[in-house]
């Protein structure tokens, strides 16, 4: 522990641990994602991207709530709300693939994003941190396709 640490910081690194996608990092690796994390807010019924867009990256729901509406059939007795700590949009960070389901904020929403230029960045400067990132990453979409395939009416993300 630190005579200087930062309170913000401090947090930061809190608010992070608390993300499934970072709960394996450790303090001084959490600030270094951090670094490269968007905050963006989403009030209530903004979109934060629509069926069709082109996808870039991760949303990683902090507070607040989002609802995906599944263009396909087969996902629509799906109930799609992202709450705290879990997040929509991966498989953007592998490619630049359309979005395939708008997502809404049903409520005020605090998100950080992560977009596929900046997880190469720290696959490309620190691959401990980047591919702790990215098997977290790849948990989350074995879950949610595992569900998928059971057709479970709920896929959470944790």
């Amino acid at each position: 522990m630190s005579f200087f640490s930062n309170d913000a910081d401090t947090q930061k690194v809190e608010m992070l641990k608390n993300i499934p996608i970072f709960h394996k990092l450790t303090p001084k690796e959490i600030l270094v994602v951090d670094e490269l994390l968007y905050e963006r807010i989403y009030e209530k019924d903004e979109v934060v991207f629509e069926k069709g867009d082109p996808g870039h990256g991760i949303y990683i729901v902090v507070t607040g709530k989002l609802r995906v509406d599944p263009c396909h059939q087969y996902l629509k007795t799906t109930l799609l709300d992202i709450g705290p700590g879990q997040s929509v949009g991966e498989l953007a960070l592998f490619d630049e693939g359309p979005r395939s389901a708008t997502v809404v904020a049903i409520e005020r929403t605090v998100t950080v994003a992560l977009f596929q230029a900046e997880l190469s960045a720290l696959l490309l400067k620190n691959k401990n941190i980047g591919v702790k990132v990215l098997m977290e990453i790849v948990r989350v979409i074995s879950r949610r396709a595992r569900q998928v395939l059971l057709n479970e009416q709920h896929i959470p993300n944790l």
